[in-house]
């Protein structure tokens, strides 16, 4: 019997997955579930308690958000300036990657942002505590109260792109579904960490050996910087 209801209690999480990931996190239901798994409804009721413990339990095994790598904080700083915005720049450009590769981590995000009820572990509060912490502490090694504005506007950036190439949408031109679309915006993004570098360092007037070299993957019509080529 125990055998049994693991068996069932897997079929029945990978159902759920299977259609957030296909369908939507909008099209979940009891009688879906159910009807995904070949399984009778009563038992999500007894397993589970209902359609809400079932979604934690799918979240508590999954784990559609998963933690990157952690910034290692205490190397940063002592670290020269332009290593630092290096190092967060590509961290930035990971989560970017992840995200747009997690259509279930997509899924619990629009579900958030549209106001729908989801359960409270779907967004890990140690994982969202670490995030904040991380900015609060890149604010002050580079001696700057606009971290937080940085990372809100990038995140809420790369978000809004991603869920839009979910409808196949582009913006200006840019299809965040293609390769050269990706391409571009994490160029952007890494110009956009140049920027703020060159910002900073006028402003500790450090000399131009520490300039900011963003490790850009060129192509064969940019510069070392980023910029197209005329």
């Amino acid at each position: 019997m125990p055998r049994d209801r693991a068996q069932t209690e897997q079929r029945l999480i990978e159902a759920v997955g299977q259609i957030i990931s296909e369908e939507g996190y909008d099209q979940l239901g009891i009688n879906r579930i159910a009807n995904r798994a070949g399984i009778n409804k009563i038992l999500i009721y007894r397993y589970f308690g209902g359609l809400n413990g079932l979604l934690e339990s799918y979240l508590e095994r999954v784990r559609p958000n998963p933690v990157l790598p952690r910034l290692d904080i205490d190397r940063l700083r002592s670290a020269p300036l332009h290593e630092v915005f290096d190092a967060c720049c590509e961290y930035l450009i990971a989560e970017y990657r992840q995200f747009r590769n997690d259509t279930q981590a997509q899924e619990l995000l629009k579900a958030k942002l549209l106001g729908m009820d989801i359960p409270k572990n779907a967004f890990p509060i140690e994982q969202r505590r670490h995030l904040r912490l991380v900015i609060d502490q890149v604010g002050e090694l580079l001696q700057t109260t606009l971290s937080p504005a940085y990372a809100a506007f990038l995140y809420s950036a790369i978000t809004m792109l991603t869920l839009m190439s979910q409808q196949q949408k582009s913006l200006f031109g840019v299809d965040p579904t293609t390769e050269e679309g990706q391409n571009q915006i994490e160029t952007v993004i890494r110009g956009i960490f140049r920027g703020a570098y060159l910002q900073i360092r006028e402003r500790r007037s450090e000399n131009s050996s520490g300039a900011y070299k963003a490790p850009i993957t060129q192509t064969n019509n940019q510069s070392s910087d980023g910029l197209t080529k005329k």
